[in-house]
């Protein structure tokens, strides 16, 4: 009987490991554009770079973060700090970097929502070569048109995801050191990552 009991629990274990597996591999480009962009040979962010204009009409996934955000007559031009993307597509946090690209998307898309710091992946062709400025130094942006666009939550909204505990909620229990406080500390809320 004890034998049972302990492989019912390794098999809803195994159960349960292959699900968060599963859940971590999820993509957030549609299988189609990925299909697309991986038909021909991928193009590295250094080569794209360095000449834009050969790539003309080929799909690629790059993403990064956004430093701003521009509303045109023909859609919103982001201009965007690459970044490396994990295995889920999504912009890794480093200081690793091949530079900026431009993205054109036909729709509107709110600077406030579209802000300077979101992570944000794109998936679309390249037009070619945008030239623009950094600072007082011209800069040859990739220009790609977005067909696909996923934005990540900004830090804040990641912070929220936490479980809200009042403020004397903490290992140990009820310890004399989360009495003593400031007066507002009655009704702040305390976060746990846990």
């Amino acid at each position: 009987m004890h034998l049972t009991r302990w492989s019912r629990w390794s098999l809803w274990g195994l159960i349960g490991w292959l699900v968060l597996l599963g859940m971590g591999c999820a993509h957030v480009i549609s299988e189609p554009l990925r299909a697309q962009a991986q038909a021909e040979p991928s193009v590295s962010f250094a080569e794209l770079r360095a000449n834009p204009e050969s790539y003309k009409d080929r799909t690629v996934i790059l993403g990064g973060e956004i430093l701003n955000t521009n509303n045109l007559r023909e859609g919103t031009r982001l201009e965007v700090l690459q970044r490396p993307l994990s295995g889920s597509e999504k912009p890794t946090i480093t200081d690793n970097t091949g530079g900026r690209f431009m993205a054109l998307c036909d729709e509107y898309l709110d600077p406030a929502v579209y802000a300077p710091g979101r992570r944000i992946t794109v998936a679309g062709r390249v037009l070619g070569s945008y030239l623009g400025k950094v600072g007082e130094v011209d800069y040859r942006y990739p220009l790609i048109a977005c067909q696909e666009t996923h934005l990540f939550p900004s830090a804040i909204a990641e912070l929220q995801r936490y479980t809200m505990y009042p403020w004397w909620y903490g290992p140990p229990y009820g310890a004399p050191w989360y009495w003593w406080g400031p007066p507002d500390a009655y009704w702040r809320p305390y976060y746990r990552s846990w």
